[in-house]
C-alpha cells in the first residue's frame, strides 16, 4: 500500500471516529427526550415532552440528516459497494421524517408514545448500518477523502470537530502580504487539518496559485459563496 493511500485512510479513520462520536451524542439526546415522552405519556399528558422532542428533531437530527444526504450519501451512492445500502438508508430517512410528522400531529398520549418510540428504534437501527457498514466501506475506498468532503460540517462531525478548523479573515490582512501569510498557514497544516479562508470575493486566484505550488495537496470546499462573503475550507490531503 502506498504512503499516500495510507495517509488517506488514516484521515478517513479520524473523520469516521468524529462521525461516530457525534452519532453517539445524538443517540443519547434522543434517548433522553424519548424517555421523557414515554414517562409523561404514562401520566396521560405528553404534550410538553412531545413538543420538546419535536423541537429537538428539527434543531438537531433533521439538519444532520439533510447534511448526510447532501455530502456523505452523495459520495456513497457513487460506489458500487455501498450504493444499494445507501438507497435503503435514504428510504429510512423518509420513514423517520414520516414518524416525526406523526409525532407532531398525534392527539392521544398513547399515539405520541408510539410515534416517539418507533422513531427512536428506527434511528438506532439506521445508526448501526451507518456506523458498522457504510462508514467502514468508505474508509477503505480509494479516492474517497472524507476530511475534504465533510470539512467543517458540524451537522455531521459535531460542533467540537468542526470548530477545530482555524479561520482566517483575509480582509483584515495587509493587502500586499495576504498570499504570503495564507501560504505560510497552509504549509503548516498537517494532513486532515483545514484552514477556512474568509473573503469578500471568490478566491480563485489563490486557488490557482496554491495548485501551482502544491499540486493535489489541498482540497477546496466552499461553505459560503457570496454575494457578500466567501468562506472556503482548504484541507490538506497529504
Amino acid at each position: 500500500m502506498s504512503e499516500q493511500v495510507t495517509v488517506s485512510r488514516n484521515r478517513n479513520d479520524a473523520v469516521i471516529e468524529s462521525i461516530r462520536a457525534h452519532h453517539a451524542e445524538l443517540a443519547g439526546q434522543l434517548h433522553d427526550h424519548t424517555a421523557a415522552v414515554l414517562a409523561a405519556a404514562q401520566d396521560g399528558d405528553a404534550d410538553r415532552a412531545r413538543d420538546a422532542l419535536h423541537e429537538w428533531y428539527g434543531a438537531q437530527l433533521l439538519p444532520h440528516v439533510a447534511a448526510e444526504e447532501q455530502a456523505l450519501y452523495g459520495v456513497a451512492l457513487q460506489i458500487d459497494a455501498t450504493r444499494l445500502l445507501v438507497s435503503g438508508m435514504l428510504a429510512e430517512h423518509r420513514a423517520l421524517k414520516g414518524l416525526i410528522d406523526e409525532l407532531a400531529h398525534a392527539r392521544s398520549a398513547a399515539d405520541v408514545a408510539i410515534a416517539a418510540a418507533s422513531a427512536e428504534a428506527l434511528f438506532q437501527v439506521h445508526l448501526e448500518k451507518e456506523n458498522d457498514l457504510m462508514l467502514p466501506a468508505l474508509a477503505v475506498t480509494d479516492g474517497v477523502d472524507l476530511a475534504a468532503v465533510l470539512a467543517g460540517m458540524h451537522e455531521i462531525l459535531g460542533e467540537a470537530a468542526a470548530a477545530s478548523d482555524a479561520e482566517l479573515d483575509v480582509r483584515r490582512l495587509p493587502h500586499g502580504q495576504r498570499h504570503e501569510i495564507i501560504f505560510a498557514k497552509l504549509d503548516a497544516l498537517v494532513p486532515g487539518e483545514s484552514l477556512i479562508i474568509v473573503n469578500d470575493h471568490d478566491s480563485k486566484p489563490l486557488r490557482y496559485q496554491t495548485s501551482a505550488l502544491w499540486p493535489e495537496r489541498y482540497a477546496w470546499n466552499y461553505r459560503e459563496a457570496g454575494p457578500e462573503i466567501w468562506r472556503v475550507a482548504i484541507t490538506r490531503a497529504g
